[in-house]
């Protein structure tokens, strides 16, 4: 009797260290799934309180009045109505082997090639059309936005040279075929320093010269088109994640 009895108190210790230590192990786990989550969390709020300062112009550009101003198909954000002072970029098109040409000077919707090649030598872009997904598909699928539809995409439409908004669409990691080199534009407009974009259609080569950067969040955002020959590079910020877009935007300044 008083072996079953010592038995019995033994089982009963065992289950009670076994609880005991099973509790502290829960105990533990649960502490370090807060730490992990507040972690997690605290970092997004890090990534994400920096994204505004990605929205800088360059201090030369000029306001467009009301009639050249973007146009957006729905209501929401669009890029801000800034562009070049006339005659800037002359002597820099000239000095890279471009002819200038004036906005007035840009061909008509649906007249020239599309791109086939894009190229930001101060932002380490160097991509063919065949090797990325430079396409609406990647925001629109993201940002919930609603242009859709044959008149949303009208904008999408725009070739280089031509008057209207050339749009490009890309990832934000460390691909090479990415454009992850965009987060650069905003300290570079700031320094003052130029930004040239060159989109070549497989005959000609034509430069855009950036004016400014904007941030959206991705349920803000609508494609805008243009009066103007313009070109806007977007790609999500923080990298990673799609709750914003960064738009390096630009308008057309030479051909060679």
């Amino acid at each position: 009797m008083e072996i079953g009895l010592d038995y019995m108190q033994m089982r009963t210790q065992a289950q009670y260290y076994g609880l005991r230590w099973a509790g502290i192990a829960l105990l533990v786990t649960g502490v370090l799934l807060v730490v992990v989550g507040a972690a997690y969390y605290g970092n997004l709020y890090w990534l994400r309180s920096s994204v505004d300062d990605y929205a800088v112009s360059r201090s030369d550009t000029i306001q467009l009045a009301a009639d050249e101003a973007p146009q957006a198909p729905r209501e929401g954000k669009i890029v801000s109505p800034l562009a070049l002072r006339p005659g800037a970029y002359t002597d820099t098109a000239v000095g890279s082997g471009f002819t200038p040409v004036a906005q007035s000077e840009a061909r008509p919707l649906g007249t020239l090639p599309a791109a086939e090649r894009l190229i930001v030598p101060e932002l380490g872009i160097n991509v063919k059309m065949d090797q990325a997904s430079l396409t609406g598909a990647t925001i629109l699928a993201h940002s919930n936005t609603t242009t859709t539809d044959s008149d949303g995409l009208e904008v999408l439409r725009a070739n280089p040279g031509e008057r209207g908004a050339l749009w490009f669409f890309g990832e934000s990691g460390q691909r090479a075929d990415n454009f992850g080199g965009l987060t650069k534009a905003p300290e570079l407009l700031t320094k003052g320093e130029d930004i040239l974009i060159f989109v070549d259609n497989g005959s000609k080569t034509y430069a855009y010269a950036a004016t400014h950067t904007d941030v959206f969040r991705a349920a803000d955002l609508r494609l805008s088109g243009s009066e103007r020959a313009t070109i806007h590079l977007t790609v999500p910020v923080p990298s990673g994640l799609y709750d914003h877009f960064l738009v390096l935007s630009g308008e057309l300044v030479g051909v060679k």
